[in-house]
């Protein structure tokens, strides 16, 4: 089974496969979100420190099911939640591993000056970004939403215009309730203030 479903997501990750051409396999779901976690968990830790990442990763994971649940519950496509779900654990957690090699290169000339604010009002070419990681990091964020774009419009018999503004819409619900929600269980929490206050959103 995993081989099938190692198959099907770089299908779906270049659009030619859908969620629904996934394994029926509620118990892949048990595999994947430790799996996310990690990843997210990683991902975070390079803007976050790591109390606040481990929360980051959670609500990453939780948000995303939630999203994904209320879009097709709207649709009445419940049934459809499980594959849909795993694709976007699948697809989102893979795009995430990849974002990790740029943001790791981007991120000590981004706390630089997130740290001496001065430096790029006093000289703007002081934030000296290397083309290649910003390059790389773009593409994958245009990726990741195309990917999950297509998720979303299977899974919920979307044309393609309504398909990518469903994605924008849940995107962006998605990445302000992950910080909104990792702020105030930081907060409750007592755990440190992120050095840079953003980070890659799911």
């Amino acid at each position: 089974m995993l081989t099938t479903v190692a198959t099907v997501t770089l299908r779906i990750l270049f659009f030619r496969a859908g969620p629904q051409d996934l394994p029926y396999a509620p118990t892949l779901t048990r595999l994947l979100i430790p799996f996310a976690l990690v990843v997210n968990f990683a991902l975070a830790s390079l803007t976050l420190p790591s109390g606040l990442a481990a929360v980051s990763a959670a609500m990453a994971v939780l948000g995303l099911s939630v999203t994904t649940r209320s879009l097709l519950r709207l649709r009445n496509m419940e049934n459809r939640y499980t594959q849909t779900f795993q694709a976007l654990l699948l697809t989102s957690t893979l795009i995430a591993l990849a974002f990790i090699a740029p943001l790791s290169q981007l991120m000590p000339e981004i706390l630089k000056i997130a740290q001496n604010p001065q430096l790029i009002e006093q000289n703007p070419a002081a934030l000296n970004l290397p083309a290649g990681p910003v390059l790389l990091f773009d593409l994958l964020l245009i990726w990741n939403f195309a990917v999950s774009a297509h998720v979303y419009r299977q899974a919920a018999d979307l044309k393609l215009v309504v398909g990518v503004l469903v994605s924008m819409l849940v995107s962006i619900s998605l990445l302000m309730f992950v910080g909104f929600a990792t702020s105030v269980i930081g907060s409750l929490l007592g755990l440190a203030q992120p050095a840079v206050g953003a980070g890659v959103g799911g």
